[in-house]
């Protein structure tokens, strides 16, 4: 039996649920894979028992790529695979690829030498609305490998050319996937749209204040919401020991963010850098990397002690 072909000539495997471990313990150097507990996912270091099914990790997989702190001298060479990054973290990634990797300055130290198996998502979380935004719940672009289930396993689509290799090494553990498991993997996706319900987000540039006056007054400056985003980026540099340079996440809810030599702060306000925060995923990431700096992963929801729900915010500056 021929092998399906979507998209742009990309073949389509199949691989059951009893060797899907084979491929995964063949992965070289640390790998990383999602992991159930309760009620949400974990990051866990391979091997260990682990789930593919369900929506995004608590973490963003951003801390693989871009850690929270490092040191800016010599650069990790050992090398790395995440297993089960769901399609809103893979939009963050390219996104975060853009900003380090693209333009005028490549940082070396933003990992994209990491292999990446992403998954459909087969649920939504309580606060995911990635659809909301347009966008859909399944891997579409940035992946070297990405697993749909289906009956009985999962299906392979291969995303790049470290993705067909790998495949190639190991097709021992793949047959042909035909046009039913194809058709199944379709359902199942437009099934997951369905699930994610609710009126369409779209965010015009001149953000105003008093639209969401009340929410802004929930928040408490703590940086929960940029620290868990798979998108957030700013930083700071610092001196270590023996005067190593030390790179490490930063803010823009911090009140001191944006104060400048002289002690001059331009959002000393707490409304300007709740405002400032939107702006910035919705009107200046556009501007400068052609991508929307939100993808709907709602975890900042989570994360907010003030308990501020940010996809609330977002229908009430759509609506205005």
């Amino acid at each position: 039996m021929p092998d399906i072909q979507i998209g742009e000539g990309l073949e389509i495997k199949f691989i059951s649920k009893e060797k899907i471990t084979g491929l995964i313990s063949s992965l070289e150097g640390e790998v990383f894979i999602t992991q159930k507990r309760e009620d949400s996912f974990y990051w866990q270091k391979h091997p260990c028992a682990f789930s593919l099914e369900g929506f995004r990790t608590f973490l963003p997989p951003k801390f693989f790529f871009y850690s929270p702190q490092e040191k800016l001298k010599e650069k990790n060479i050992i090398k790395r695979a995440v297993v089960g990054i769901k399609a809103c973290d893979l939009r963050g990634l390219l996104f975060l690829k853009k900003v380090f990797r693209e333009g005028d300055f490549v940082d070396p130290f933003f990992r994209d030498d990491v292999f990446i198996i992403s998954a459909d998502c087969t649920y939504p979380g309580g606060n995911c609305f990635c659809t909301l935004l347009g966008d859909n719940p399944y891997p579409e672009e940035g992946f070297d490998l990405n697993l749909s289930e289906v009956e009985g396993g999962f299906l392979v689509e291969m995303g790049s050319s470290r993705g067909e290799a790998l495949v190639e090494v190991k097709r021992a553990l793949f047959s042909p996937a035909d046009s039913e498991k194809v058709e199944e993997r379709k359902r199942r996706r437009e099934a997951i749209k369905e699930q994610i319900s609710g009126e369409k987000i779209e965010i015009e540039k001149n953000i105003e204040r008093a639209e969401i006056v009340e929410e802004i007054k929930k928040c408490v400056s703590c940086g929960a919401c940029t620290n868990i985003c798979p998108s957030c980026f700013c930083f700071l540099l610092g001196e270590g020991e023996n005067f190593e340079k030390v790179r490490f996440w930063d803010s823009c809810q911090y009140p001191g963010y944006a104060r400048v030599a002289g002690g001059a702060n331009p959002r000393k306000e707490l409304d300007k850098r709740f405002i400032y925060r939107l702006k910035c995923k919705f009107e200046y990431s556009p501007e400068r990397f052609g991508l929307r700096g939100c993808f709907g992963c709602g975890r900042c929801i989570s994360a907010c002690l003030g308990g501020i729900n940010f996809r609330d915010v977002l229908l009430k500056l759509s609506k205005k």
